[in-house]
């Protein structure tokens, strides 16, 4: 187990040196779905126990032993339109073969006109869709492997417009493919460890001669303790760290590159532009700038004799400028079906509504 955190440890490091998350493209891959995980904060890669895992972490998948169904709305950031959704729908099949599990996620904003002279010449809807199958295997009563393929198409406009308005043959729309990658490690009764690569693939290009945008790669590691339970009171603790990895770039590196100081990383949260040591301008080397381009994500949900569920998290996306608290709750029935409801509009630094209505069923 030791190799495995150096392993780790090592990569997560050349991830936050070389990548950055604002150079992604197919950025509604990186909109958390389910209402549990998001009333967490985020943080759902060590937990994983519900078909929620086909997302987070396909390796969550081979721990359960039950067939498991999960689907969910959410008008999605309401203080940009209203026509905006989201839909989330998955499942999870044990079999004598492993585990096997498949999700859908469909994102709209609404219906899109083009005009002449202030008359609509056309009225199309745009959307972005993915379709996921996903296997996991447990290697051991406490330890799985997981992996996921992944069909990826966005609809920004049909052909004809792009030729009519951009001039361009053809465009408008694009597709791709990529893989996710699991693995979770249970420590006795209370301790998970997950880890997950998600979205390694092509990226997409949406122009005959335009530039492609890459996938958003993201790299989860997550954490989650049970602090009690027993037949009346469970109490849980989680904690994720995620990288997006995009526009990796190895050139022109320097040692000056590789500098760490948490101080300049406090003051850059403290908005201070002096640093508190040497007096001078805040700068950051390459790595102290991506650990900023890290988001932290940490949440504890208190379930009460398998019956009512409330949970309160926080999120940080320093760059992304998304902070703040998440929060929910939700409802048991004969532990086989639960009603989760979520809201993170706080972490947006602008005015929005934005919840998210979840349905399971285990059997």
């Amino acid at each position: 187990m030791k190799k495995i955190f150096i392993v780790f440890i090592l990569f997560f490091t050349y991830v936050l040196i070389f990548s950055t998350a604002s150079q992604a493209g197919a950025v509604f891959l990186l909109i958390y779905p389910g209402s549990r995980a998001v009333s967490l904060g985020n943080s759902y890669t060590a937990i994983s126990d519900d078909a929620l895992a086909t997302y987070y972490n396909p390796a969550g998948m081979g721990l359960q032993e039950k067939r498991d169904i999960v689907l969910m709305h959410a008008p999605w950031l309401r203080g940009f339109g209203n026509d905006m959704y989201y839909e989330f729908f998955a499942g999870v099949f044990p079999t004598k073969y492993g585990v096997w599990g498949g999700s859908i996620v469909y994102l709209t904003a609404g219906e899109i006109s083009a005009e002449e002279n202030n008359d609509p010449t056309a009225i199309w809807t745009t959307f972005d869709l993915a379709l996921n199958l996903s296997y996991s295997y447990r290697i051991k009563t406490d330890m799985s492997v997981g992996i996921s393929g992944k069909f990826i198409y966005s609809f920004l406009a049909p052909d004809w417009i792009i030729q009519k308005y951009l001039g361009e043959e053809r465009g408008g729309q694009g597709q791709s493919i990529a893989l996710d990658f699991g693995f979770m490690k249970k420590f006795g009764d209370r301790i998970s460890l997950g880890v997950s690569l998600s979205n390694l693939g092509p990226g997409l290009k949406y122009l005959a001669n335009g530039s492609t945008d890459d996938l958003p790669a993201t790299l989860r590691v997550g954490f989650s303790y049970k602090i009690i339970e027993n037949q009346l009171n469970k109490l849980i603790f989680t904690t994720d760290l995620t990288k997006v990895i995009a526009g990796i770039n190895l050139d022109s590196l320097s040692s000056s590159d590789f500098k760490f100081e948490i101080s300049k990383i406090i003051d850059k949260y403290n908005e201070r532009i002096i640093d508190t040591l040497t007096n001078e301008p805040v700068k950051l080397s390459m790595l102290e700038a991506e650990f900023l381009d890290t988001w932290i994500g940490a949440g504890i949900e208190y379930i009460y004799y398998n019956l009512l569920a409330l949970r309160l998290g926080y999120f940080l996306d320093y760059y992304g400028q998304r902070m703040g608290f998440t929060f929910g709750g939700g409802l048991f029935v004969k532990t086989n079906f639960r009603l989760d409801l979520a809201v993170d509009s706080d972490i947006y630094d602008f005015e929005t509504t934005n919840y998210r209505i979840s349905v399971g069923f285990r059997w």
